[in-house]
């Protein structure tokens, strides 16, 4: 009797790993679903509201001459968190942008994702977007010129203007 039960753990514990490997797989999906890339490799941000939100206050841009707010993925929010220097390859940052403070209505959405290395070397490796404010819609996608030159002075930083943008964010967020 102890020799079956003790042969059925030992034929219970592969399934144990594929167990686990498929409820971390669903988490990280869950993560990434809000992105999309559709058949011509564009991607789409249907789901970008499920991104944690970093700011509590709409933050003013005086480059965008608008607010926004900033929302990210589980990876983002990781480096943001410990202040790494770099993030790490498939970070999203969604920072959708408004009139007003008061978030009356959403103009459009501008994206950066941190993409492999080698994408973009000389900038960092981050692609750009500005979409619709649903996230469906790409009005310019990839190494997009007005981006990458005002992000080039946050080069320290990893193209993000964290230092500011941190300061600006209450700590109760995280």
């Amino acid at each position: 009797m102890k020799k079956s039960v003790f042969t059925s753990i030992l034929r219970l514990r592969p399934i144990k790993y594929i167990l686990s490997s498929l409820i971390l797989g669903t988490v990280f999906m869950h993560d990434l679903s809000a992105s999309n890339t559709d058949h011509k490799n564009q991607f789409t941000f249907p789901h970008w509201k499920n991104l944690h939100k970093l700011n509590t206050e709409a933050l003013r841009s005086d480059s965008h001459s608008a607010w926004f707010d900033i929302y990210i993925n589980v990876l983002a929010k990781k480096a943001y968190i410990q202040q790494w220097s770099l993030l790490p390859v498939g970070s999203i940052v969604v920072k959708p942008l408004y009139p007003d403070p008061d978030r009356s209505e959403t103009s459009k959405l501008t994206i950066m994702i941190k993409m492999e290395k080698g994408y973009d070397r000389d900038n960092g490796d981050w692609w750009y977007g500005v979409y619709d404010e649903r996230g469906m819609e790409g009005r310019h996608q990839g190494k997009i010129k007005s981006c990458i030159k005002c992000h080039t002075h946050s080069k320290e930083t990893d193209y993000m203007f964290s230092e500011s943008v941190m300061e600006s964010i209450n700590d109760m967020t995280f």
